[in-house]
């Protein structure tokens, strides 16, 4: 394993959100409707506007990443006036990914200008500690109520090797980051075992607030700060997981390429700042913490990955039974045996050794 001269070159050049254009590569399109708590937060960079993505927990409340909103080089929160949060699509206000914006602009086109920016206090963009971060509204943003948003964080998100979550985002869609999307985009994840996650980022093993997936065909993943963690529960509230910390490979921490083969997402669980966010918020636990009931079924992986996994020997499989933790109980029909699809069976072949 190492790190990638060339990202970590990108990670400190410039000013704002740094390093490879945000976005989902290769995902499909999904209704606003159906996830209305998903905000763009656009921030205004020395040479460039870009975009990332987070989440309503309430009317005034936003929760992203930490390298979204900080200074790569001191970790510090931007400044509230270089960033604006909205929703809806951006490709008519943005144009294309990459390209200067003056936050009037958006301003016009209904984005707000946060009143307090949060980054956590023991976020550190070198290792990926604690990305998590907190804007606060002066008031809700146009048709934002609590009826129509506010997801609310799953306490216990399931650990369950194969278990399926959804990520969402509004960042580019290429991985040469031409154009941003029309339409909210999405992806389907496939939770990884323990051991074989830390074998490829060694931090991974004593982490409680992290969360390591597997894209279910090579060409469509999370990249750079875009990837908002959700599923779905039973009574079809939507539950927030987490938020996307890194891209990695056995080869490149962080990858140089979402979608380069072997590459393996790591989430920042937000169930692990719950007393933070009551602290910095007007918020109680109650406010903005899911009591729904949450079923995880197996993720189907491409059909055109599978087809040498029926050669494959145990012994590569992504999961590892022994390693999980903490397996919600509710996760039970999960399966435990999840094989590697084509891009990540080479890595398990030689014993396995995500961007922000």
């Amino acid at each position: 394993m190492k790190f990638s001269a060339v990202a970590l070159a990108l990670a400190t050049a410039g000013s704002g959100v740094y390093g490879l254009e945000k976005r989902i590569v290769g995902g499909s399109a999904v209704s606003s409707s159906a996830f209305s708590f998903v905000t763009n937060i656009v921030i205004d960079g020395d040479s460039s506007t870009l975009v990332c993505t987070g989440a309503l927990i309430s009317p005034t409340v936003v929760i992203t990443s930490a390298y979204c909103v900080a200074d790569p080089i001191s970790n510090k929160a931007l400044a509230s006036n270089r960033i604006a949060v909205g929703q809806g699509k951006i490709s008519s206000i943005l144009g294309s990914a990459g390209s200067k914006v003056e936050l009037t602009k958006v301003l016009a086109a209904g984005y707000a200008i946060p009143q307090t920016v949060n980054v956590h206090p023991g976020y550190n963009s070198i290792a990926y500690s604690d990305n998590v971060a907190v804007l606060v509204l002066e008031k809700p943003l146009v048709n934002a109520t609590s009826a129509n948003v506010g997801a609310k964080i799953i306490k216990k998100p399931s650990t369950t090797a194969n278990a399926a979550y959804t990520a969402v985002g509004w960042g580019a869609t290429s991985n040469d980051g031409a154009s941003y999307p029309n339409q909210l985009q999405q992806t389907t994840l496939a939770v990884g075992s323990k051991s074989v996650c830390s074998d490829i980022w060694a931090p991974y093993t004593n982490l409680t607030n992290s969360l390591c997936l597997a894209p279910t065909k090579p060409s469509s993943n999370v990249c750079s700060g875009d990837g908002l963690l959700v599923k779905v529960a039973t009574d079809q509230s939507v539950g927030l997981a987490g938020i996307l910390n890194l891209v990695a490979t056995e080869d490149d921490v962080p990858a140089v390429k979402c979608t380069e083969e072997g590459a393996v997402d790591f989430f920042t669980t937000f169930s692990n700042y719950i007393a933070w966010l009551t602290q910095i918020t007007p918020l109680k636990e109650s406010d903005f913490v899911s009591t729904a009931s949450f079923s995880y079924d197996s993720a189907d992986i491409d059909a055109d990955d599978q087809s040498s996994s029926d050669s494959e020997s145990d012994s590569d499989s992504f999961s590892d039974e022994s390693s999980l933790d903490d397996v919600d109980s509710e996760s039970s029909d999960a399966s435990r045996n999840f094989k590697l699809a084509a891009p990540l069976v080479a890595m398990a072949s030689v014993a396995f050794g995500a961007l922000f």
